[in-house]
């Protein structure tokens, strides 16, 4: 009786420290925060009924930045936060969850139809806050949903896309192992649903792309998707985006050069005729 208590608790033990070095190991690769600036919460819904929640950091008042994250992370990604709270002193500042992520209800397939519902939600309800320049920063999913409205509804006077994908990847091949990937997703916060049917992807709308500033920020050691695909989809915008290459940087990484970003910003909004 006593070796079979033993064992329990060195199980549980096990279990328990397996447990905290996962969550360590999270913490590390996903670290999120809250701002540390003043800040409220609200909800939106989208017009398939899927409930988001957002947040409003108050800065310089007049123009609006949507600030949208990476699949995966969440409006509570420390880079991310990091960057907003940058942007604060120079715009009101909006962050949200896309769906399947944090406080936002249902699943992110992976296809874009999901988040240019929620991308449209949130503009939407900054635009009725009565801001006459609203503009978007979006890394990856975020950077694509962003680029994908601009294109199709308008809405946004200033886009700027940080290791935005120009297509989707095709995953067909790892339908097989897609449960399991789906319960690491989860693991590290985000709700999925391996399915990448509808929705279009920026390659397909770029040459609808409206006359608006566009900056498309490309890391040099960016590995989710080729670099002659972007190529590709620059020479269909042509003439219509300013094009940023991070050295030394990875994934959605702006190394340093986020008051870059900013300044390109302010200049396009202080030579805006709103």
């Amino acid at each position: 009786m006593k070796n079979a208590r033993r064992g329990m608790w060195a199980a549980a033990f096990v279990a328990a420290t397996g447990m905290a070095a996962a969550a360590a190991w999270r913490s590390r690769v996903m670290p999120r925060r809250d701002p540390r600036l003043p800040f409220s919460e609200f909800k939106l819904r989208s017009a398939d009924g899927v409930r988001i929640a957002a947040r409003h950091i108050p800065g310089a008042g007049g123009a609006a930045l949507i600030v949208a994250h990476p699949a995966v992370t969440g409006q509570r990604y420390a880079p991310l936060v990091d960057f907003a709270e940058m942007a604060a002193p120079r715009f009101d500042v909006f962050t949200f969850d896309f769906r399947g992520h944090g406080g936002s209800e249902g699943r992110l397939e992976m296809n874009l139809s999901g988040p240019l519902e929620d991308m449209r939600a949130v503009v939407r309800e900054v635009r009725g806050r009565g801001y006459a320049w609203v503009g978007a920063v979006g890394f990856s999913l975020g950077g694509m949903a962003a680029f994908i409205l601009a294109a199709l509804d308008g809405g946004l006077d200033a886009v700027v896309t940080v290791g935005a994908p120009p297509r989707l990847p095709d995953i067909e091949e790892y339908r097989r192992i897609m449960p399991l990937w789906s319960l690491f997703l989860r693991f590290l916060g985000a709700r999925f649903k391996a399915v990448n049917v509808g929705g279009p992807f920026p390659m397909q709308v770029a040459a609808g792309f409206p006359d608006i500033p566009l900056l498309v920020v490309h890391a040099e050691k960016e590995a989710f998707y080729e670099r002659r695909d972007l190529d590709d989809m620059l020479v269909i915008l042509g003439d219509k985006a300013d094009f940023m290459l991070v050295e030394g940087a990875g994934h959605t990484e702006l190394a340093g050069r986020e008051g870059e970003v900013l300044g390109w910003l302010a200049e396009k909004l202080s030579a805006s005729p709103t």
